[in-house]
């Protein structure tokens, strides 16, 4: 298993020539820092017509962070939904470019909780928590829009859908979509249990992921996979007849790793799928918030 958060042969940093970087050209959204130190960046993305909803939509990135390609997902997510999309950089503007030689410990200096033990009272490296982001987050969602966390879904890319089922698993958050997923970033960085947080998270919150053929079996209905199987058995609310509403895990075996957030839009099939991705986390999510 590569020691990559990212499977080999996976689409690597965001094409300049598609995306631009972190670029507000064409953007509907705004960036601002939140937390307090006030060194959390977060791109903002409202409806471009109508009142949004007193709903929220949390976007937890990619190890690439902010770039444009994200803020037009943002925004199309905030139209199509009515409500607030806001991505939080909890990478404080760094990326896994920056740290290709020491890359396991800039993600374990990103745990989803601090590490309150006295062992760790004399660690005097930085650490940044996602859980102290996303409370800084919902703080800022309820002073700015009047929502309340309660009414907060999440989407994750890569990296990102480790955050958001560690997350879930904690509640806080109604209903979840990911895509190409790096949920095996709990065993390979923090020693943790993939099976054990998938399954706390997905019988507290329905849950989607969009999955890439070289994404790990264990994520593809086709393979008997096991987070597959425990996501479309979680104990979620009925879904009726509803097939779009169902927890699961929907394979694209023609793309690779990364194609929904950084993949070459230029390429028919991978806009193609890219598009179909996003537009089944819109109707996930329009069914559970």
């Amino acid at each position: 298993m590569t020691t990559s958060c990212c499977p080999d042969n996976s689409w690597g940093s965001p094409l300049h020539v598609s995306h631009g970087t972190k670029s507000l050209d064409g953007a509907r959204g705004e960036l601002c820092k939140i937390g307090p130190s006030k060194d959390l960046e977060m791109y903002v993305s409202r409806p471009p017509v109508g009142g949004a909803s007193q709903k929220a939509l949390c976007v937890l990135t990619d190890v690439y962070g902010l770039q444009s390609r994200l803020f037009a997902i943002c925004d199309k997510l905030a139209a199509d939904l009515q409500l607030t999309v806001v991505a939080l950089d909890t990478f404080r503007g760094e990326t896994k470019d920056m740290h290709l030689d020491d890359f396991k410990e800039w993600l374990g200096s990103h745990p989803f909780e601090r590490d309150i033990s006295e062992s760790a009272k004399d660690d005097k490296s930085a650490v940044y928590p996602v859980k102290e982001d996303i409370e800084s987050c919902f703080e800022f969602l309820l002073d700015t829009y009047n929502i309340n966390s309660s009414d907060v879904g999440v989407a994750g890319f890569c990296w990102g859908v480790w955050a958001m089922t560690k997350a879930c698993e904690m509640k806080l958050f109604r209903c979840a979509v990911g895509f190409h997923p790096s949920i095996k970033i709990e065993s390979m960085v923090f020693g943790g249990d993939q099976e054990a947080i998938t399954k706390k998270a997905a019988d507290n919150a329905p849950i989607l992921l969009c999955v890439a053929g070289n994404d790990l079996d264990n994520l593809k209905p086709s393979q008997g996979g096991a987070l597959a199987n425990i996501i479309a058995k979680s104990k979620t609310k009925d879904t009726g007849d509803n097939d779009k509403a169902a927890p699961r895990c929907v394979e694209f075996p023609e793309m690779m790793h990364g194609w929904v957030s950084r993949g070459d839009t230029s390429i028919e099939k991978v806009k193609e799928d890219a598009e179909a991705a996003l537009n089944l986390s819109v109707d996930f999510l329009r069914r559970w918030m």
